[in-house]
């Protein structure tokens, strides 16, 4: 089993994310996601399996410790390799986790893996909707597309979106980071759950763009 502190766990996974590093590919990630870490270059599913393997050798006691180590660490596959190892542990997070990780965001994968994180927390109770209020109302575009990412999974599974703080001022929001993110969760919701449909339809603006009211006629 690995250390409760999760260094070791945390020291394991970046050995791995070091062998799997493909220069070459830098440029590309670089310039589809612009985050501000260092770029090792490693695709999404060895990277997961690098977690994965990692899980398998050394437990999973010490994995919300070792993926805040790896969340604070210097690059941008390590923050990924972040939330994918409290997924495949099924640790979950705590609001004061999303309070310290919160201002590393900018760049919309990172922003993505950490919102299913905030899903499945919401779903298991481990996060509170009350928790997250700061996040749709702030300044920073990376921030407020997490709370609309990690609504997904819980209006997927039924929650009403008018019973939701905030979905309708995210809904005019016009960012564009954030406008893309509505229209993933009012199409993956409806899609899952029609009835949605006519519950976002209430909440949408007047002149919501088309890219969101062609989802829930």
């Amino acid at each position: 089993m690995g250390s409760g502190d999760g260094r070791q766990l945390a020291g394991m996974v970046r050995q791995r994310l070091r062998e799997l590093a493909q220069p070459e590919i830098v440029g590309g990630i670089v310039e589809s996601r612009s985050p501000g870490k260092q770029v090792l270059g490693i695709r999404i599913p060895p990277l997961r399996q690098a977690v994965r393997q990692s899980l398998q050798a050394e437990g999973s006691s010490g994995a919300g410790a070792a993926a805040d180590v790896l969340w604070h660490g210097q690059s941008h596959e390590e923050e990924l390799a972040a939330c994918m190892l409290l997924r495949l542990s099924t640790q979950r997070l705590t609001s004061e986790v999303v309070v310290s990780w919160a201002p590393l965001l900018d760049n919309w994968l990172s922003v993505d893996e950490l919102g299913g994180c905030v899903g499945e927390a919401l779903l298991d109770a481990t996060l509170a909707l009350g928790e997250l209020g700061w996040l749709a109302v702030s300044s920073s575009q990376w921030q407020r597309r997490l709370y609309v990412v990690g609504l997904i999974k819980p209006l997927r599974d039924g929650l009403d979106p008018r019973q939701v703080p905030h979905v309708a001022e995210l809904l005019a929001d016009r960012t564009a980071m954030v406008r893309k993110a509505c229209v993933w969760l009012l199409s993956d919701t409806v899609k899952r759950r029609p009835s949605a449909g006519p519950q976002f339809r209430q909440l949408l603006p007047e002149q919501a763009p088309v890219a969101l009211t062609r989802l829930v006629r």
